[in-house]
């Protein structure tokens, strides 16, 4: 605390302590009657997605906030506020602030100002997305001079008594206000990719998602071959080794090979640093070389290799760079920690160029 000596220049001192209550009275904000009111044909064009909607993609509804009585500099200090389940976003221009307000959820507006009264206003109709609407913000003087010289009068007769000590609370101090930052906008990508894993078999498919700066993703890659996938358990299961000595003692069996590879695999994608985002995500996964065994009789026996394959768990960690528009994208991938394959894919950036 503060301590203040009653001396000689109380007259100054009243006279400051007037002033600065009688600015105190002057500072009350209200909103002249009858004022609010909806702009007919007004449409929020505002090219910038930030003002469109909010962050729960609602989209907002602009009141125009005209002042009177109020300074250029005292009008961008006004904070607005609505209801809790509402976002806001401010424009300060000449002679009024234009105020973006969630439409669906707004029930009231609170303004409040450093030096001012703080008001709440509840808003007397419902609001209509992207429409407009128009009220007066009035910084209205109530005090009057008879008002004033009483004051004036009373401080003075105080004045003359004895000098004391007044203990003075030093006001606590006030945060700085954390500047409004635009909002980085959603974006759609879509790449097509080519892979190639452990055993030097190729794939070809795609990825889409969606991404602010954390979002998700889904990838689906394939050779194109889908027989007996699911039927794995079904038949039998041989190495490498045990089929090509089993085949070498029978010379007179002939065989057809084909192998299945494909995946599906969902995930999350976040921003690491500047245009890089990486990629972590897991699903399903099938790299499965089978093996159509004829006897002399024709008949056929499907072998299922599995020191060739691997069915099951797929997991999935990459990198992707976006520049503007162009995605890059560089992908490493398993199937049950067994079998590996490495995915490199090219494709475009939907939405606002980053």
């Amino acid at each position: 605390m503060q301590v203040i000596f009653t001396i000689k220049m109380r007259q100054l001192i009243v006279f400051l302590t007037l002033v600065l209550s009688s600015f105190g009275a002057l500072a009350q904000l209200e909103i002249k009657p009858d004022s609010f009111k909806e702009v007919e044909g007004f449409v929020n064009i505002n090219p910038d997605p930030n003002y469109q909607s909010d962050d729960n993609n609602q989209p907002f509804a602009v009141i125009k906030v005209r002042t009177e009585n109020i300074t250029d500099k005292q009008r961008r200090e006004l904070r607005f506020e609505g209801n809790a389940a509402t976002f806001t976003l401010t424009e300060y221009k000449i002679g009024e602030v234009w105020v973006y307000i969630t439409a669906k959820y707004a029930d009231y507006i609170k303004i409040s100002h450093p030096d001012f009264s703080t008001i709440e206003f509840a808003l007397p109709c419902d609001l209509k997305p992207k429409c407009g609407y128009e009220m007066t913000l009035v910084n209205n003087a109530k005090t009057t001079d008879d008002e004033i010289l009483e004051r004036l009068k009373k401080l003075e007769e105080s004045s003359k008594q004895e000098p004391k000590v007044v203990y003075v609370e030093k006001p606590a101090e006030q945060k700085p206000k954390t500047p409004t930052t635009p909002r980085k906008p959603w974006n759609t990508f879509v790449t097509l990719n080519f892979s190639n894993n452990t055993y030097n078999q190729a794939a070809f498919g795609f990825t889409v998602g969606t991404m602010r700066k954390v979002g998700v993703f889904l990838t689906f890659m394939t050779d194109g071959v889908f027989t007996n996938v699911g039927e794995e358990e079904k038949w039998d299961h041989i190495n490498s080794d045990d089929m090509q000595t089993f085949l070498n003692n029978n010379p007179t069996y002939t065989f057809r090979n084909k192998y299945v590879s494909m995946s599906v695999i969902g995930g999350v994608i976040f921003n690491i640093y500047g245009p890089i985002n990486m990629k972590i995500g897991a699903g399903y996964g099938n790299n499965s070389l089978w093996l159509n065994v004829y006897n002399t009789y024709n008949q056929r026996t499907d072998y299922w290799i599995s020191d060739c394959s691997a069915y099951g768990f797929g997991g999935l960690v990459g990198i992707q760079a976006h520049f503007g528009h162009f995605a890059v994208s560089l992908d490493g991938a398993t199937t049950n920690f067994n079998i590996f394959e490495g995915r490199i894919g090219l494709g475009y950036v939907f939405g606002k160029k980053q």
